[in-house]
């Protein structure tokens, strides 16, 4: 089964009273450039493999980052026809954790606004509920991301 499929599959757990149409794993906004600095610091002060210390120290800032934030390391976005809901994961990885999502927000897609940007090597976007005026920013790679185009493109938004 496909990262995607997994990641469908955990989404509809979640949230079983509604048909999950498509989604797509994102990073809370902050999250790339703390595990850049992360892996920098890694390499820096990492003994005989710094390779292996910088992907430590990367993933090690990105979970910093989330805690200080109160957030979860790793966001799925799960669309249906009528709501797009924001899941909370606990690991960063693009494998594994599907099993154990938790539903942090949702809003009904009538009363959501999306707002893009590109910053640096990743996309920020703005998840705004029109009725609150709140907004979530999230992030994705654009190199390694899982389904935002696709989301996107559901949701009536040009993905690129």
């Amino acid at each position: 089964m496909s990262r995607e499929a997994h990641a469908r599959e955990g989404a509809q757990a979640a949230i079983p009273e509604d048909r999950i149409l498509d989604v797509a794993v994102v990073m809370p906004r902050g999250s790339t450039m703390s595990g850049v600095l992360g892996a920098t610091l890694g390499v820096a002060v990492g003994g005989s493999n710094p390779t292996a210390w910088g992907v430590a120290g990367g993933l090690l800032a990105q979970q910093a980052n989330s805690a200080r934030r109160g957030s979860h390391p790793s966001l799925v976005l799960a669309v249906s026809e009528r709501r797009l809901y924001v899941l909370g994961r606990r690991w960063t990885g693009l494998v594994g954790g599907w099993k154990s999502l938790t539903l942090v927000s949702f809003i009904n897609r009538d009363d959501l606004r999306i707002e893009r940007r590109r910053r640096g090597t990743v996309t920020i976007v703005s998840l705004i509920d029109t009725t609150t005026r709140t907004a979530l920013e999230v992030e994705a790679q654009h190199i390694g991301g899982l389904g935002l185009r696709r989301l996107l493109a559901e949701l009536g938004v040009d993905g690129r």
